[in-house]
């Protein structure tokens, strides 16, 4: 017959918890004392709102001269981290069908919310602003302000690191050369926090065998330690897509990738340009001219309900398979749509592909057709250096984006205008494709123009 016997522990036993990893992925956003003078002495002596997190405010202008019909903009400052993005899709919400632009001062922050914010912004079709914004009733402490007055400021404006991802999401992008622009590899925040807890446990010891009966916790210690490091080759990626989609081009991603994480690099003026991060480039103290009949951003009306008239183009360049004049030469088609508009102004003009001067088209016009419609349209020759125009309806256009083409044919003199005379007549010149998916600026020219194939593809 076995035994039993009750026995309490003479002494308590302590049990480790296991250790919890919270890792967050960012930018790297300080600026170091490294580089040139010349570069310290443009840059704003340090990064502003580099720690404060960023908040949204919906902004009037205050000045006199405006009132009662100011314009009014949404004010982006502080460091964006995870909740961010969420945090702007509110602020967007909340104002409906107005395309208020995005005012941004940033030192940069999450990646990942950042790619977010500027795929929201390109969805509404916003323009951003690298500007500062001071507003009158509310504090630099306060979270929200909701809906303020205050003036934008262009000077000690600051957009580095994860920043440039959210200015790459507007439709325009005004830019100033007294603001701070900057670019650097990205790296990765990860931080460990270990939690070590301590136990008073009580047994029972039943034949040999011990049962816990109950567990209480007596002693907590965190401890906590941050390291960073380069980004996989993923984010790299990520990043390389996302600001082709938008339509930035090297050397910003060049850039970002071959400056240390522990410096940046100021991107030059012709650095934004050729990579068409910069679109406009603004002068002056401020961004939102005030005065009488000019109310608005470079005095352009800045919500869609005010009827803006902005004008997005973009260019490509085809070459002839066949010389003209015993020259080789290229067919130059520009594309420009006007905010509100229903056509896609085509141009289409003939240069010599060595000097790029202007050459006189052959035959008698062309004629474009568009594919997979088939979808004709003609233009007559015009007069020497002058280009060929087409006015294309904007749905027709706009099937362009999603797997259509575009061909040009020249028309030959004296040909037909009868069924199937045309195919003859200018069949003794190789037609000329054109892709204006792939020509400069169409990313930002069909998000304009056709929101209708984003809302579909989505």
């Amino acid at each position: 017959m076995l035994s039993q016997r009750l026995s309490r522990p003479r002494a308590r036993r302590l049990r480790k918890g296991a250790a919890r990893v919270v890792a967050a992925v960012a930018l790297f956003a300080g600026v170091t004392a490294a580089g040139s003078d010349a570069r310290a002495a443009r840059a704003p002596q340090a990064a502003p709102t580099s720690h404060a997190l960023m908040r949204f405010v919906r902004v009037r202008s205050g000045g006199s001269a405006c009132q009662p019909d100011c314009p009014e903009w949404i004010s982006a400052e502080g460091k964006i981290v995870t909740g961010t993005a969420d945090a702007l899709a509110r602020v967007l919400a909340a104002v409906g069908d107005r395309r208020l632009p995005i005012f941004i001062n940033s030192a940069g922050g999450s990646v990942h919310d950042a790619m977010a914010m500027g795929r929201l912004i390109r969805a509404k079709r916003l323009a951003v602003v690298v500007a500062r914004t001071a507003i009158a009733p509310c504090a630099a402490s306060a979270g929200n302000c909701g809906e303020a007055q205050g003036s934008a400021m262009l000077s000690g404006a600051y957009c580095a690191s994860a920043c440039t991802l959210v200015l790459a999401g507007g439709i325009e992008r005004y830019v100033s050369p007294m603001s701070f622009l900057g670019v650097h590899h990205l790296t990765e925040f990860v931080t460990k926090t270990q939690v070590r807890r301590s136990y008073a446990v009580r047994y029972l010891v039943l034949a040999g065998f011990k049962l816990e009966l109950s567990r209480k916790l007596v002693a907590e210690r965190r401890s906590t330690a941050t390291t960073r490091r380069n980004v996989n080759r993923g984010v790299d990626d990520s990043v390389d897509r996302y600001f082709a989609r938008m339509g930035v081009l090297d050397p910003v991603m060049k850039l970002t990738l071959t400056t240390p994480a522990k410096d940046i690099h100021r991107l030059t003026a012709e650095e934004l340009e050729a990579s068409r991060l910069a679109t406009i480039w603004v002068d002056g103290a401020s961004p939102v001219e005030e005065d009488a009949g000019a109310n608005g951003l470079k005095g352009q009306p800045i919500d869609a309900q005010s009827g803006a008239a902005a004008l997005f183009a973009a260019k490509v360049a085809s070459p002839l398979e066949r010389p003209i004049e015993g020259q080789p030469a290229a067919l130059e088609t520009s594309f420009a749509y006007r905010r509100g508009g229903g056509t896609v102004l085509a141009s289409f003009l003939v240069r010599d592909a060595a000097g790029w001067a202007p050459m006189q088209p052959p035959g008698a016009g062309i004629l474009l057709i568009l594919y997979p419609e088939g979808t004709e349209f003609r233009a007559a020759r015009p007069a020497a250096g002058e280009p060929m125009r087409v006015a294309i309806p904007i749905e027709a256009f706009c099937r362009l984006e999603r797997g259509g083409r575009a061909v040009v044919s020249f028309i030959e003199p004296n040909a037909g205008t009868a069924a199937g005379t045309d195919e003859a007549a200018h069949a003794s010149r190789p037609p000329v494709t054109i892709d204006p998916v792939g020509a400069d600026d169409a990313t930002l020219l069909f998000d304009e123009a056709c929101p209708q194939n984003k809302a579909a593809s989505g």
